[in-house]
């Protein structure tokens, strides 16, 4: 099994030291985010450093350390999806359209917290809680 993790879960793992970043080390399905996150997480990063307490070379260690056990997939590799999950998401949130096409591409459920996913079909989607409640740990 893969997820597509979004960005609000990486930056949950970020802010604080918890279950999601546990999660994110210890989880047996494959990890993996569009390639765009590394430059939404640039942006947040000043917020996560305010919110976190940790400063920027820390911060970083962190990013680091997660993307250890989160590939990045480039938006070429899942391109032929976006018409799809534009018409399945695109008017919820249009932010939400590269990870539906991401999991499309790459046979993958979704790990939000975000309940906009909620209104399509195409893929399975699992909140925080239930990654903790359905996938294993090593």
């Amino acid at each position: 099994m893969k997820l597509i993790v979004d960005a609000n879960v990486i930056i949950s793992a970020l802010i604080a030291d918890s279950k999601t970043r546990e999660l994110i080390v210890t989880l047996e399905p494959e990890l993996l985010t569009p390639e765009i996150v590394v430059d939404e997480l640039g942006k947040y990063k000043p917020l996560v450093i305010e919110k976190s307490g940790m400063d920027e070379d820390r911060v970083q260690q962190f990013i680091d350390l997660l993307f250890r056990h989160i590939e990045t997939v480039p938006v070429r590799s899942f391109q032929n999806h976006i018409d799809d999950a534009d018409t399945a998401i695109g008017d919820t949130d249009p932010d939400d359209v590269l990870y539906l096409a991401c999991a499309l591409g790459t046979d993958a459920g979704i790990w939000s917290d975000d309940t906009d996913f909620q209104s399509q079909d195409l893929v399975p989607v699992y909140t925080t809680q239930d990654v903790l409640d359905t996938f294993s740990t090593v």
